[in-house]
């Protein structure tokens, strides 16, 4: 079953020469690119690497990337998620672990080590790496600070999970545990439905501490639109996988309902013996049942879903 631990010290691995590491940036006018493929190939000078810059940029990026030692692909199309799609299928046959993270300097290439470690260790499909542990000041503003713990805090409510940081772009996995992965999502989304699809095939995701420093170069985060429709996928993966959960908490606000417009009625017939609301105790009773029913449709699609889960 998928759990979510914090790993405060992860270990080297000491299998690192026998390990094949692709590193997918998405990048877009980056001008620490260079730096970054840099420092991504001399924190994994002793493993089998190859980086992998998914570009679409309009300045010297590509050639930055490519003088640096990586290898370019360029996307055609657009969005966060369709980057990491191009950059997936570019990831050569052998690899061992596929470590994702960004081209603007705001993670430590020299952590990346520490990132795979749960994977190499067999401790880990899929690793996180919480930027909240260890953030210098004004790398994340307000606004972003509070949608990523609201989303993280919806996700971890709604898949049972214990995570810190669901957004974070500094992350691995096991090739294989990829490969399993079905996530379709363009845009920023992507993010949330990976971790949600792992957790749906019951892969064991951690987190681990890691640094997150201020960007160079220009934002790509649209963070009212990117949170709405990052919400709008949560949703629909509940309803897709799990649609009781949407089910009970709307029965149990009916329910909810009805016991606050009821509590008037009871009262009245306690302490006078008539009821004089007769429309009140009508809603009352219609958002009871009302709930109830929708408590029992929810069990019934679940059965349902559940079943055709199984089937497949």
């Amino acid at each position: 079953m998928a759990g979510i631990a914090s790993l405060e010290k992860p270990q080297v691995a000491s299998k690192e020469k026998t390990l094949k590491i692709s590193v997918i940036i998405p990048t877009m006018n980056e001008p620490a690119i260079s730096k970054v493929v840099d420092d991504a190939r001399q924190a994994l000078r002793h493993f089998d690497t190859e980086i992998i810059v998914v570009d679409k940029s309009i300045d010297d990026t590509p050639r930055k990337a490519k003088k640096a030692g990586a290898i370019v692909v360029p996307q055609s199309d657009v969005g966060y998620g369709n980057a990491y799609a191009v950059g997936f299928s570019s990831v050569a046959h052998d690899a061992d672990i596929v470590v994702m993270m960004d081209g603007d300097n705001t993670y430590d290439a020299y952590e990346i080590p520490m990132l795979i470690d749960p994977i190499v260790n067999g401790q880990a499909d899929v690793c996180l790496g919480n930027r909240f542990a260890r953030m210098e000041p004004g790398a994340m503003n307000a606004r972003n600070r509070i949608g990523n713990q609201l989303i993280t805090g919806v996700i971890n409510t709604l898949y049972r999970l214990k995570l810190k940081d669901s957004q974070t772009g500094f992350r691995a996995l096991r090739k294989t545990a990829l490969d399993a992965l079905e996530m379709t999502d363009d845009g920023m989304p992507f993010a949330s439905e990976m971790i949600i699809d792992a957790r749906k095939k019951s892969m064991r995701i951690v987190e681990v501490p890691i640094t997150y420093r201020q960007r160079m170069g220009e934002a790509k985060l649209k963070a009212y639109k990117d949170g709405s429709l990052i919400f709008s996928l949560i949703i629909r993966m509940v309803r897709d996988y799990n649609p009781f959960a949407i089910f009970l908490t709307i029965g149990l606000i009916l329910i909810l309902g009805s016991l606050l417009s009821g509590s008037y009625v009871v009262y009245e017939w306690l302490t006078r013996g008539i009821i004089t609301h007769l429309a009140l105790t009508i809603l009352s009773a219609m958002l009871f049942m009302g709930g109830i029913q929708v408590i029992s449709f929810g069990l019934l699609a679940d059965i349902i879903i559940t079943a055709l889960r199984v089937k497949r």
